[in-house]
């Protein structure tokens, strides 16, 4: 490469690199005013901040004794609720236990009563049918006997057998 493109290489790469820096130098510029900007606008609220701030670091200073007590006793109220609904538990579960226990025992009872009064009911079923059975077969007898004496005949066969057709 000659002497003259040589030098025309590097005075294009100087010219580029003062371009770059003219560049980096607009942009740091751009970026100080966006950042005098914003610190503008944040000032004022800070400044507003600073005593709020302080009044709550202050209250907390003030008040983190009497959150750390309410906290320890929270807990404590916590346990001693816990304790208290783990014995009412059990009593539930006893007394769960014991009305189940009467439950079946009633059941049973009445169970047994309900098979007693069947047993009952049966017992004077038939002892009240016996009889009036028996009078009615005694009736039927007594009432075959005053038609036959009645009638002075036997009745046919054909009475006797439209007699049984009507029963079935």
């Amino acid at each position: 490469m000659s002497e003259d493109v040589f030098r025309w290489v590097i005075t294009i790469g100087v010219f580029l690199a003062v371009a770059a820096f003219a560049v980096q130098a607009f942009v740091v510029f751009a970026m100080y005013r966006v950042t005098k900007a914003t610190q503008d606008k944040l000032l004022p609220v800070a400044e507003a901040l600073t005593p709020i701030l302080g009044t709550v670091r202050r209250f907390v200073d003030e008040n983190s004794p009497k959150f750390s007590q309410m906290t320890t006793d929270a807990t404590q109220v916590v346990k001693t609720l816990q304790v208290h609904v783990d014995r009412l538990g059990e009593v539930v579960k006893e007394a769960s236990d014991r009305a189940r226990a009467q439950v079946a025992r009633i059941d049973g009872a009445v169970d047994l009563t309900i098979e007693q009064v069947q047993q009952a009911s049966e017992n004077v079923k038939a002892a009240i049918l016996k009889p009036v059975r028996q009078v009615d077969g005694i009736m039927h007898g007594i009432r075959a006997a005053l038609s036959v004496v009645a009638h002075s005949r036997r009745e046919s066969v054909d009475h006797a057998t439209q007699d049984e057709e009507m029963f079935i």
